[in-house]
């Protein structure tokens, strides 16, 4: 029997992969930028972008954005199918919608789980899928670092990194070891590889300003400090803004409320402009 995701490999003639090559191993981001340059089908390339943005916001662990990325990515994959594309077969083979599905599920309920142990036993649907296996282990990670088992926990972060380098979140908590253990420099060090993954996380700035303090580092402690102040209220105002759309998009009678409010506000501008050309 032919393997679904073997035979999606292509290499093009002018030697630029298509995007089976990235999405094996589950590099979505470069899965997209692929299927963009070689022209792939529109549906499926709309659903590569869609799992894109789903690997990036359990990364970031925004957990309502990914769940829209998946309705997004479970509507194109819809549509691939419908339209016939070829290779709409390896991509679900890849990146079933009902796995992912259970996986953030899984994911949305680990602060129900105060033990180790069952948090595991929860987490086993994020932990079987590779989108969602790096955010289960650093969740594992952080509780246990919670419970002062920082050998634990530095193990479950390195796992986390083994499964996808790209979760910025897991070496984080790693430079927040070094950091509790009293070695600064080398939390300096993670913190300086997460910025090259995720250079607007403010998180990452805040904490690399108090490395650099401990270090005798004073002037580019407070440099790092002021960006991440700067770059947290702006995320502060994304994630309000976020959370209304969420809101709007979940809630029928919100969204009632707002169009009365969008037409009675459109109303008033137009009577102000009337009033304004002499009209009434």
């Amino acid at each position: 029997m032919t393997d679904p995701a073997l035979s999606g490999q292509v290499q093009a003639s002018d030697g630029i992969p298509d995007w089976p090559t990235f999405a094996r191993t589950h590099e979505w981001r470069r899965a997209q930028a692929a299927a963009s340059l070689r022209r792939a089908d529109p549906a499926i390339t709309a659903a590569i972008t869609a799992l894109s943005s789903f690997q990036e916001d359990v990364r970031a662990k925004r957990y309502p954005a990914a769940r829209r990325a998946l309705s997004a990515y479970a509507a194109h994959l819809q549509d691939a199918k419908a339209a016939g594309a070829g290779q709409g077969a390896l991509l679900l083979s890849l990146a079933a919608p009902e796995s992912l599905e259970a996986g953030l599920a899984a994911l949305e309920q680990v602060q129900s789980y105060p033990e180790p142990a069952e948090l595991e036993g929860a987490v086993a649907p994020a932990l079987a899928h590779p989108l969602t296996r790096a955010e289960a282990l650093n969740a594992q990670g952080v509780l246990r670092a919670l419970r002062e088992e920082p050998d634990l926990a530095r193990a479950d972060f390195e796992r986390a990194l083994e499964a996808d380098p790209q979760h910025y979140r897991a070496r984080m908590n790693l430079g927040n070891l070094a950091l509790e253990s009293g070695d600064p420099k080398q939390a300096e060090t993670q913190y300086r590889e997460v910025l090259k993954l995720a250079p607007d996380y403010d998180g990452a700035h805040h904490n690399l300003g108090v490395a650099l303090r401990r270090q005798g580092k004073l002037q580019a402690s407070v440099g790092a400090i002021r960006r991440a102040q700067r770059l947290g209220a702006r995320r502060m105002q994304q994630e309000a803004k976020d959370d209304v759309q969420e809101q709007l998009r979940v809630n029928p009678r919100l969204r009632l409320i707002r169009n009365i409010v969008l037409g009675v506000v459109a109303l008033v501008v137009l009577l102000v402009l009337l009033q304004s050309q002499g009209k009434l």
